[in-house]
């Protein structure tokens, strides 16, 4: 009985090749990349709306955020490349708003949408990737820290000023 349980459990914890609907699931390599590219925008954009904040200590604070998110991609980099190879840099615009509050909310969403990828994929990554859990665990620690500092500064900032 226990190990039919495992055995539900790793069903639905982890992603098969193709589900049963024919939806092709991601392979680790696949994850691992769309964390690191999803990371390395996320990065980008932070980094070109702290040019646009409005006051300097904003601007600072959004930029050591970056920097902290182009720091753990160093390591995103090397386990991707020791598994698959060489790992292209994809450059997107970042999104566009209006002002510097709701440019910080979509930071945050954005933030949010790469912290439900990793939750979906931690625990098969972890299986299936040696040496990939402290990179993970970092990772989680400081999304946790960045979307604390969004939060706060999101909420010092005035959503009806036209700040561009």
């Amino acid at each position: 009985m226990f190990d039919h349980l495992l055995k539900k459990l790793g069903e639905l914890l982890l992603p098969e090749k193709i589900s049963e609907d024919g939806v092709r699931s991601m392979t680790p390599v696949d994850v691992l990349l769309l964390v690191y590219q999803m990371n390395s925008r996320l990065a980008q954009q932070i980094e070109s709306h702290a040019e646009l904040a409005p006051y300097p200590q904003m601007a600072e604070r959004l930029r050591r955020i970056a920097a902290e998110k182009l720091n753990i991609n160093k390591r995103l980099k090397e386990i991707i490349e020791n598994l698959h190879g060489p790992v292209r840099k994809e450059w997107q615009p970042p999104a566009a708003a209006k002002n510097h509050w709701q440019r910080m909310i979509r930071d945050l969403q954005d933030e949010e949408a790469l912290d439900d990828l990793l939750s979906r994929y931690e625990f098969s990554l972890i299986r299936q990737v040696p040496g990939v859990a402290n990179c993970l665990q970092e990772l989680r620690t400081m999304h946790d820290r960045h979307r604390e500092r969004l939060v706060q500064l999101i909420t010092v900032a005035d959503p009806q000023a036209n700040q561009t």
